[in-house]
Protein backbone atom coordinates (compact mmCIF):
# COMPACT_ATOMS: atom_id res chain seq x y z
CA UNK A 1 0.00 0.00 0.00
CA UNK A 2 1.45 3.31 -1.08
CA UNK A 3 0.98 6.17 1.34
CA UNK A 4 2.76 8.95 -0.53
CA UNK A 5 0.90 12.19 -1.19
CA UNK A 6 0.46 13.08 -4.84
CA UNK A 7 2.09 16.24 -6.12
CA UNK A 8 -0.62 18.86 -6.18
CA UNK A 9 -0.70 21.58 -8.86
CA UNK A 10 -4.46 22.19 -8.80
CA UNK A 11 -7.13 22.02 -6.12
CA UNK A 12 -7.61 19.47 -3.35
CA UNK A 13 -11.12 18.06 -3.72
CA UNK A 14 -12.67 15.91 -1.00
CA UNK A 15 -15.70 13.82 -1.95
CA UNK A 16 -17.49 11.88 0.78
CA UNK A 17 -20.32 9.36 0.89
CA UNK A 18 -23.15 10.18 3.31
CA UNK A 19 -24.92 7.08 4.66
CA UNK A 20 -22.61 5.22 7.03
CA UNK A 21 -19.73 7.60 6.26
CA UNK A 22 -20.77 11.12 7.23
CA UNK A 23 -23.33 9.50 9.53
CA UNK A 24 -22.57 6.70 11.97
CA UNK A 25 -25.45 4.58 10.67
CA UNK A 26 -26.94 4.15 7.20
CA UNK A 27 -29.86 6.57 7.41
CA UNK A 28 -31.72 5.40 4.32
CA UNK A 29 -31.67 1.72 5.21
CA UNK A 30 -32.68 2.50 8.79
CA UNK A 31 -35.65 4.60 7.67
CA UNK A 32 -37.00 1.86 5.45
CA UNK A 33 -36.36 -0.80 8.08
CA UNK A 34 -38.59 1.30 10.31
CA UNK A 35 -41.31 2.57 7.95
CA UNK A 36 -41.85 -0.02 5.24
CA UNK A 37 -45.22 -1.74 5.22
CA UNK A 38 -45.27 -4.13 8.20
CA UNK A 39 -46.17 -7.18 6.12
CA UNK A 40 -43.12 -6.59 3.88
CA UNK A 41 -40.81 -6.29 6.85
CA UNK A 42 -42.23 -9.52 8.31
CA UNK A 43 -41.57 -11.28 5.00
CA UNK A 44 -37.96 -10.10 4.88
CA UNK A 45 -38.67 -8.19 1.67
CA UNK A 46 -36.27 -5.36 2.45
CA UNK A 47 -33.28 -7.64 2.84
CA UNK A 48 -34.24 -9.44 -0.35
CA UNK A 49 -34.42 -6.29 -2.46
CA UNK A 50 -31.10 -5.01 -1.09
CA UNK A 51 -29.46 -8.30 -2.03
CA UNK A 52 -31.09 -8.14 -5.46
CA UNK A 53 -29.55 -4.70 -5.96
CA UNK A 54 -26.11 -5.85 -4.84
CA UNK A 55 -26.37 -8.83 -7.17
CA UNK A 56 -27.00 -6.47 -10.09
CA UNK A 57 -30.54 -7.68 -10.76
CA UNK A 58 -32.01 -4.20 -10.25
CA UNK A 59 -30.52 -0.71 -10.27
CA UNK A 60 -30.25 1.44 -7.17
CA UNK A 61 -32.87 3.70 -8.73
CA UNK A 62 -35.32 0.80 -8.91
CA UNK A 63 -34.44 -0.28 -5.38
CA UNK A 64 -34.97 3.17 -3.93
CA UNK A 65 -38.18 3.70 -5.89
CA UNK A 66 -39.66 0.51 -4.47
CA UNK A 67 -38.55 1.35 -0.94
CA UNK A 68 -40.18 4.77 -1.12
CA UNK A 69 -43.37 3.48 -2.72
CA UNK A 70 -43.86 0.80 -0.07
CA UNK A 71 -43.25 3.08 2.91
CA UNK A 72 -45.91 4.38 5.27
CA UNK A 73 -44.75 7.62 6.90
CA UNK A 74 -45.57 11.23 7.64
CA UNK A 75 -43.22 14.19 7.67
CA UNK A 76 -43.51 14.46 11.45
CA UNK A 77 -42.64 10.78 11.89
CA UNK A 78 -39.63 11.07 9.60
CA UNK A 79 -38.30 14.18 11.35
CA UNK A 80 -38.65 12.47 14.72
CA UNK A 81 -36.73 9.48 13.41
CA UNK A 82 -33.98 11.66 11.94
CA UNK A 83 -33.28 13.14 15.36
CA UNK A 84 -31.79 9.77 16.31
CA UNK A 85 -28.94 9.92 13.79
CA UNK A 86 -25.54 11.36 14.59
CA UNK A 87 -22.53 12.39 12.56
CA UNK A 88 -19.36 10.35 12.48
CA UNK A 89 -16.83 11.86 14.92
CA UNK A 90 -14.56 14.41 13.29
CA UNK A 91 -16.82 15.31 10.38
CA UNK A 92 -17.72 18.78 11.67
CA UNK A 93 -14.03 19.42 12.36
CA UNK A 94 -13.19 18.22 8.84
CA UNK A 95 -15.73 20.65 7.38
CA UNK A 96 -14.15 23.48 9.37
CA UNK A 97 -10.63 22.48 8.33
CA UNK A 98 -11.60 22.36 4.65
CA UNK A 99 -13.12 25.83 4.87
CA UNK A 100 -9.96 27.27 6.43
CA UNK A 101 -7.66 25.46 4.03
CA UNK A 102 -9.72 26.14 0.89
CA UNK A 103 -10.35 22.44 0.21
CA UNK A 104 -13.47 21.78 -1.84
CA UNK A 105 -15.68 19.32 0.09
CA UNK A 106 -18.76 17.75 -1.44
CA UNK A 107 -21.08 14.98 -0.25
CA UNK A 108 -22.03 12.49 -2.96
CA UNK A 109 -24.96 10.27 -2.08
CA UNK A 110 -27.16 7.76 -3.86
CA UNK A 111 -29.61 8.37 -1.03
CA UNK A 112 -32.15 11.13 -0.46
CA UNK A 113 -31.69 14.87 -0.14
CA UNK A 114 -34.35 15.34 2.55
CA UNK A 115 -32.52 13.53 5.31
CA UNK A 116 -29.14 14.89 4.23
CA UNK A 117 -30.43 18.47 4.56
CA UNK A 118 -32.16 17.71 7.84
CA UNK A 119 -29.12 16.14 9.51
CA UNK A 120 -26.62 18.69 8.23
CA UNK A 121 -28.92 21.47 9.43
CA UNK A 122 -29.23 19.85 12.84
CA UNK A 123 -25.46 20.14 13.25
CA UNK A 124 -25.20 23.66 11.86
CA UNK A 125 -23.38 22.75 8.65
CA UNK A 126 -26.20 23.10 6.13
CA UNK A 127 -23.85 25.00 3.82
CA UNK A 128 -21.97 21.80 2.96
CA UNK A 129 -22.47 21.12 -0.75
CA UNK A 130 -24.03 17.81 -1.76
CA UNK A 131 -25.50 15.89 -4.69
CA UNK A 132 -28.24 13.32 -4.06
CA UNK A 133 -31.60 12.03 -5.23
CA UNK A 134 -34.69 14.12 -4.44
CA UNK A 135 -37.29 12.94 -1.94
CA UNK A 136 -40.82 14.19 -1.33
CA UNK A 137 -43.95 13.05 0.50
CA UNK A 138 -46.78 11.58 -1.54
CA UNK A 139 -50.09 10.11 -0.33
CA UNK A 140 -48.76 8.88 3.01
CA UNK A 141 -45.58 7.46 1.51
CA UNK A 142 -42.25 8.72 0.27
CA UNK A 143 -41.39 9.24 -3.37
CA UNK A 144 -38.13 9.91 -5.17
CA UNK A 145 -36.95 11.73 -8.26
CA UNK A 146 -33.54 11.24 -9.87
CA UNK A 147 -32.22 14.46 -11.43
CA UNK A 148 -28.86 12.90 -12.36
CA UNK A 149 -29.98 9.44 -13.48
CA UNK A 150 -29.01 10.00 -17.13
CA UNK A 151 -25.44 11.03 -16.25
CA UNK A 152 -23.95 7.60 -15.68
CA UNK A 153 -24.26 3.98 -16.75
CA UNK A 154 -27.70 3.57 -15.17
CA UNK A 155 -26.67 1.31 -12.31
CA UNK A 156 -27.02 4.15 -9.79
CA UNK A 157 -29.70 6.76 -9.31
CA UNK A 158 -27.01 9.38 -8.75
CA UNK A 159 -23.68 8.66 -10.45
CA UNK A 160 -20.99 9.76 -8.01
CA UNK A 161 -18.20 9.18 -10.50
CA UNK A 162 -19.87 11.46 -13.07
CA UNK A 163 -19.92 14.33 -10.55
CA UNK A 164 -16.27 13.79 -9.72
CA UNK A 165 -15.17 13.62 -13.34
CA UNK A 166 -17.24 16.68 -14.25
CA UNK A 167 -15.91 18.83 -11.41
CA UNK A 168 -12.23 17.89 -11.45
CA UNK A 169 -9.68 20.02 -13.30
CA UNK A 170 -6.18 19.18 -14.49
CA UNK A 171 -3.79 18.94 -11.56
CA UNK A 172 -6.49 18.41 -8.93
CA UNK A 173 -6.00 15.84 -6.20
CA UNK A 174 -9.21 13.85 -5.75
CA UNK A 175 -9.77 12.26 -2.34
CA UNK A 176 -12.73 9.95 -1.76
CA UNK A 177 -14.08 8.71 1.57
CA UNK A 178 -16.67 5.95 1.66
CA UNK A 179 -17.86 2.73 3.23
CA UNK A 180 -20.37 1.03 1.00
CA UNK A 181 -21.42 -0.79 -2.13
CA UNK A 182 -22.46 2.37 -4.01
CA UNK A 183 -18.93 3.81 -3.72
CA UNK A 184 -17.19 1.17 -5.80
CA UNK A 185 -17.59 3.11 -9.05
CA UNK A 186 -16.64 6.50 -7.60
CA UNK A 187 -13.28 5.37 -6.30
CA UNK A 188 -12.13 4.61 -9.84
CA UNK A 189 -11.83 8.39 -10.32
CA UNK A 190 -10.05 9.06 -7.03
CA UNK A 191 -6.34 9.60 -6.47
CA UNK A 192 -6.54 8.83 -2.75
CA UNK A 193 -9.11 6.49 -1.19
CA UNK A 194 -10.22 6.20 2.42
CA UNK A 195 -12.38 3.10 2.86
CA UNK A 196 -14.02 0.95 5.51
CA UNK A 197 -16.57 -1.88 5.70
CA UNK A 198 -17.89 -3.05 2.30
CA UNK A 199 -15.77 -0.56 0.37
CA UNK A 200 -12.59 -1.72 2.08
CA UNK A 201 -13.50 -5.32 1.22
CA UNK A 202 -14.01 -4.30 -2.41
CA UNK A 203 -10.67 -2.47 -2.54
CA UNK A 204 -8.89 -5.51 -1.16
CA UNK A 205 -10.63 -7.77 -3.67
CA UNK A 206 -9.69 -5.48 -6.57
CA UNK A 207 -6.14 -4.83 -5.26
CA UNK A 208 -6.81 -1.08 -4.99
CA UNK A 209 -4.63 0.97 -2.64
CA UNK A 210 -6.56 2.67 0.15
CA UNK A 211 -6.25 4.05 3.64
CA UNK A 212 -8.45 2.37 6.27
CA UNK A 213 -10.26 4.74 8.60
CA UNK A 214 -12.56 4.62 11.59
CA UNK A 215 -13.78 8.22 11.69
CA UNK A 216 -13.00 11.63 10.23
CA UNK A 217 -10.29 12.37 12.75
CA UNK A 218 -8.26 9.86 10.71
CA UNK A 219 -8.92 11.98 7.60
CA UNK A 220 -7.98 15.14 9.47
CA UNK A 221 -4.72 13.56 10.61
CA UNK A 222 -3.82 12.82 7.00
CA UNK A 223 -4.73 16.34 5.87
CA UNK A 224 -2.70 18.02 8.59
CA UNK A 225 0.29 15.84 7.80
CA UNK A 226 0.21 16.52 4.06
CA UNK A 227 -1.51 19.89 3.65
CA UNK A 228 -0.74 21.75 6.85
CA UNK A 229 -2.39 22.52 10.18
CA UNK A 230 -4.41 25.70 9.78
Amino acid sequence: MSKKCLKQDGEIRLFVDFDGTVTVKDVGNSIFDRFLRPELLEQGWHNEIIESWKAGNISSRECLTYECEYSIITEKELNTELEKFGLTPGFVETVQYCKRRGIHLMILSDGLDYYIEYILGKYGISDVEYRANHMFFHNGSLAAEFPFVDKGCGRCGNCKRWHMDTIRQDGDVIIYVGDGFSDRYAIRSADIIFAKHDLADYCNKESLNFFPFNNFFDILRYFRQHYGNV
